[in-house]
């Protein structure tokens, strides 16, 4: 049914009384406004892609301490939920007004994105702030070399892989001015394994993480229909691995073959020995030092394992409309086709050669360059820096 008409509707009426009632509960708190605000945080989309600012909030913890920091949102769930998460202040805008209220108050330095929300425009279109695109990972999907890259002041990337990436895809933009090469913040920040992690007897642990079904055709990179359970239960029969799965937050949304490949990947890993584990946890990265290596798709999680050189096998997306983009590890490892999914395992054995873990190593040094937390911070105090000397 996900994804149905009935489905989105019925989606859709309790979204809109959850909303109301979000609305009211916001209205009853007692929190004072931030007096100054140098940057703001924009986040228009609803509470299903918290995860995509999530994996932002240690760094803007960090900058909160050196610049006032406050996180804009479009959806009352979005903020009653963001204020669990972060003592950063969370401002409401649910309107234009709203917005343009906000931005001529506080006369932000600098407004940060970290995804491509169609409303990312209402703040666009403010010329005083220097807005910069984040995104909320780094990976070889299409989306990393989006035309919306133009509308910002900047775009902070990775490494190297990512200037290559918007060279060879977009027309007329200048990687020099419009790129700045910061690491990947989120690699430095450590994360413990969560509590109810049950030990295990099996030799071997492996992740298999499989991405979303996307909005559309052509980000149908997710392999839980295809590929997901045949690999599980090549997995299970071998015997010598313990199985952490970790689906995106967002699979199954859309289409319902992926929602029904989550229950039965659940329902056979809950039926099996060996203390495997269903990830629903916030982030990745502990799983990082768990796990001995890792299955996934095109996606963010392949290129943060790249770091790790442990094995990594990465599958062909079968939807045709799904663009591989050329370069990068992409061009060179073996995505294990449908057709292979049963041989998991030894898939997972070629990866473990020496020229491959090797070959890990170099693409890892090619998709991030040196940059942890710091290295975010300052320059986004730069550019804050810029602003408010452009406006004396």
């Amino acid at each position: 049914m996900a994804g149905s008409p009935i489905r989105i509707a019925m989606d859709r009426g309790r979204s809109a009384i959850d909303s109301r009632t979000a609305l009211r509960e916001w209205k009853r708190r007692d929190d004072s406004l931030p007096q100054h605000v140098g940057v703001f945080v924009y986040f228009g989309s609803g509470e299903q892609y918290l995860y995509q600012i999530r994996d932002w909030l240690t760094p803007l913890a960090a900058l909160a301490e050196r610049v006032p920091v406050a996180i804009v949102v479009r959806d009352p769930r979005v903020a009653l939920a963001l204020t669990a998460m972060t003592p950063l202040p969370v401002l409401l805008a649910r309107w234009l007004a709203d917005i343009d209220r906000l931005m001529n108050t506080y006369l932000p330095d600098v407004v940060l994105y970290v995804n491509q929300n169609v409303s990312n425009f209402d703040v666009l279109a403010y010329a005083r702030p220097q807005h910069v695109f984040l995104s909320h990972g780094e990976s070889d999907k299409v989306y990393m070399v989006s035309n919306q890259a133009k509308a910002y002041d900047l775009t902070f990337v990775a490494g190297q892989a990512a200037v290559d990436r918007y060279t060879e895809a977009l027309h007329d933009f200048d990687t020099d001015s419009k790129l700045r090469i910061i690491g990947r913040p989120q690699l430095h920040v450590p994360e413990s394994p969560p509590d109810d992690l049950p030990p295990t007897d099996l030799p071997r642990t492996v992740v298999y993480a499989p991405t979303t079904e996307g909005s559309a055709a052509p980000m149908e990179y997710g392999s839980l229909a295809s590929h997901g359970v045949e690999m599980v239960q090549g997995l299970l029969a071998d015997g010598g691995y313990r199985v952490i799965f970790r689906p995106h937050p967002q699979a199954g949304r859309r289409l319902t073959a992926h929602a029904n490949a989550v229950r039965k990947i659940t329902a056979l890993l809950s039926a099996a020995p060996g203390g495997h584990y269903v990830d629903s946890t916030p982030r990745f990265g502990w799983q990082r030092d768990v796990a001995d290596a890792l299955v996934c798709d095109i996606s963010a999680v392949a290129v943060d394992w790249l770091t790790t050189g442990k094995p990594l096998v990465i599958t062909r997306p079968v939807q045709p409309l799904a663009p591989i983009l050329s370069g990068g590890m992409l061009a060179a490892l073996p995505l294990l086709s449908v057709e292979r999914s049963g041989a998991i395992v030894e898939a997972l054995e070629q990866a473990a050669g020496p020229e491959e873990i090797a070959q890990l190593g170099r693409w890892a040094e090619y998709y991030f360059a040196a940059g942890d937390v710091g290295t975010f911070v300052d320059a986004v105090l730069e550019l804050a820096g810029r602003t408010a000397e452009g406006t004396m």
